[in-house]
């Protein structure tokens, strides 16, 4: 499976956006370890000179110490793995695989990934923190780019692009059945083949032409198969407006910045931050000269956390947040007709869209990729289209960011707007007939 077919006859490093990306993995990994190896120094100068009392202090400065060390530590682990992927990345090539993410809690994150030559499922453990899982997830078509030996592990990255990530062949019969498994239930192997890289600008290209269905045919689809919103005992209360109301009123735009995690930070912060103090100001009997040292850890332990989260909101959450709210109150709306549809992997939906005034025969003008709706959303209809702002908050041309309005209130998008006419946004809808054309239209038995 390693390069694939078509991957361009050249190596994945000679794409500038992998060569540029591979820098910036290696300068991270110097920044954390510079950064903590000054806080670990600083920590240690500062532990000669602070008071015996409170002796919480002392704490504090060790566990500084520790923290800084390991930073240091992963910063340092970061070198060896920068050589490792310059290797793989200049003896490979890379190869687009139809992939899905599985996430195995306390396992780690995994990804599947389909032979492009009718070879095996690759099921592959990738190598990479919490933080830094989500930019290894598939984009919104189902794709991700692969170099290496299935046999020994390689680099994944996502389509064009992006961070590198290590993976690893997942070792166990038990498990990769138990992915296969997984792959089976999201149809991974229907998926048509992706187009491959290229050399020169780092892009796919474009896929090979196919007929695509009319509306006709995807309202067909839409209401054989509608989209429902997963039943919950207690029904959510709708989410406020976003044209009266703050966005972090919002719930799914808190959860796409990443608000939830901050809030447990603090949570942890205020619990452990009142159990030291209870613990200085109102010591056990008998304990006066000597303080437990948990507190202390576990409020730095959880501020560090809460700095963590708050960076990360700040940084990745904030932005897509703030675009998002722009292109939902931008002043023109465009009216288009929908049909509603499942994406190809995962609980996403796809809304593909068609001119407003035609007939069933028109084709589709574009694709938009939709978070999971919480409301009923009708397979077909209208939608306002507002937006088209360019996903870096600016104007500019490029993956264009649209909020489509239905009833009165936003379909938020997990993806960027995908034009019919461009190479991503074909390989989506290559997708999406691949799946009207490989499963027949239930009859009304089988949607009961």
């Amino acid at each position: 499976m390693a390069g694939g077919p078509g991957a361009g006859g050249t190596r994945a490093l000679d794409l500038p956006v992998t060569a540029e990306e591979l820098g910036r993995y290696r300068r991270g990994g110097l920044r954390l370890a510079v950064g903590g190896f000054a806080l670990a120094f600083l920590a240690l100068v500062c532990f000669g000179f602070l008071p015996e009392e409170p002796l919480w202090a002392e704490d504090l400065a060790g566990f500084l110490c520790v923290g800084g060390a390991t930073a240091c530590a992963f910063g340092l682990v970061r070198l060896p793995n920068a050589r490792r992927f310059r290797r793989i990345l200049a003896s490979g090539r890379w190869s687009a695989h139809p992939a899905t993410a599985v996430s195995r809690s306390w396992s780690g994150e995994a990804v599947v990934l389909a032979g492009v030559d009718g070879g095996d499922l690759l099921t592959l453990r990738v190598i990479a923190s919490r933080a830094r899982w989500q930019g290894a997830q598939p984009s919104p078509t189902g794709v991700l780019w692969w170099c290496g030996d299935p046999r020994r592990g390689g680099v994944l990255a996502v389509p064009g692009g992006g961070p590198l990530f290590r993976a690893k062949p997942v070792r166990g019969a038990a498990a990769r059945q138990r992915l296969l498994a997984v792959a089976e239930e999201t149809r991974l192997t229907e998926l048509p083949v992706p187009a491959q890289p290229q050399a020169a600008p780092g892009l796919p290209a474009a896929p090979s032409s196919a007929a695509v269905p009319s509306y006709a045919r995807f309202a067909a689809h839409a209401e054989s198969w509608a989209v429902a919103p997963p039943r919950r005992k207690r029904p959510r209360r709708p989410e406020p407006d976003v044209r009266a109301a703050a966005w972090w009123r919002v719930r799914t735009l808190r959860r796409v910045a990443g608000l939830a995690q901050v809030g447990g930070g603090l949570i942890g912060l205020v619990l452990y931050g009142t159990l030291m103090a209870v613990d200085v100001f109102w010591p056990e009997e008998g304990a006066e000269d000597s303080m437990s040292t948990g507190s202390p850890l576990l409020v730095t332990a959880a501020g560090a956390w809460t700095l963590w989260a708050s960076f990360q909101v700040w940084n990745r959450g904030l932005p897509v947040v703030r675009v998002l709210v722009r292109a939902a109150l931008a002043p023109v709306p465009v009216e288009r007709r929908y049909a509603l549809v499942p994406a190809p992997v995962g609980e996403e939906t796809a809304l593909v869209v068609f001119p407003a005034h035609g007939g069933p025969d028109d084709r589709p003008e574009a694709v938009l990729p939709l978070l999971p709706p919480d409301r009923p959303v009708e397979p077909t209809g209208t939608v306002e289209l507002r937006g088209w702002l360019d996903r870096n908050g600016g104007d500019d041309d490029g993956d264009a960011v649209v909020v489509a309005w239905c009833d009165g209130r936003p379909l938020w998008p997990s993806g960027p707007y995908l034009e019919a006419g461009s190479a991503d946004g074909a390989a989506f809808l290559e997708s999406l007939v691949d799946l009207m054309e490989a499963e027949p239209v239930p009859g009304p038995a089988a949607q009961d």
